[in-house]
């Protein structure tokens, strides 16, 4: 392994370990002695998304765009970015590129579903609720506790959820809502 493979590690431990902070260190380290930077914009957009750092973090997430434009990861993390930016179309945009590449990530449904309720879209919100609700709850669950402090974006997801007469209330079932309801208060 190479000194600049090693550096690398270090940093992704660093994020693993709930240091992001340190993890960004490193990683421009690494970047600076020539790690392939896919990697490092991936993990360090990554890092500063986690810290707050949002213009940093779609910063980095462009440039593995410019180098591969078909990275869907990029684009989650992007859409996510946006997202927390309360830059809703933007988030939608990115987070659709994310889906037509992999439909395996339930959060990428469930971040946009949050996108669209907020742009005023409720048939296209319920969409993405529901398959995100077919996915695992650990997953939307994780995103939820990760990226869920700017609960003050979501009013008007938490709207459609209100009372009997809440449009999500009408052609969810009770467990669906309340699933919802937990995922957006967490």
């Amino acid at each position: 392994m190479s000194i600049t493979d090693h550096i690398f590690l270090q940093g992704k431990e660093l994020f693993a370990a709930g240091h992001p902070e340190e993890s960004i260190k490193k990683f421009t380290k690494a970047e600076k002695k020539g790690c392939n930077p896919v990697n490092i914009y991936l993990n360090r957009g990554a890092a500063y998304l986690l810290i707050g750092e949002i213009d940093w973090s779609i910063e980095d997430f462009s440039r593995v765009l410019t180098i591969d434009e078909d990275n869907d990861r990029a684009f989650y993390y992007r859409g996510i970015a946006h997202l927390r930016k309360a830059a809703f179309s933007d988030a939608v945009e990115d987070l659709s590129r994310s889906i037509d590449l992999n439909h395996d990530r339930g959060t990428a449904f469930f971040a946009r579903g949050l996108a669209h309720a907020e742009l005023d879209h409720p048939e296209k919100s319920l969409r993405d609720m529901k398959t995100a609700i077919a996915f695992s709850n650990v997953e939307v669950e994780l995103f939820a506790s990760l990226f869920g402090e700017n609960r003050t974006l979501f009013d008007k997801s938490l709207a459609l959820l209100e009372g009997d007469r809440g449009p999500w209330s009408i052609v969810m079932n009770n467990d669906e809502v309340n699933t919802l309801r937990k995922w957006i208060q967490l």
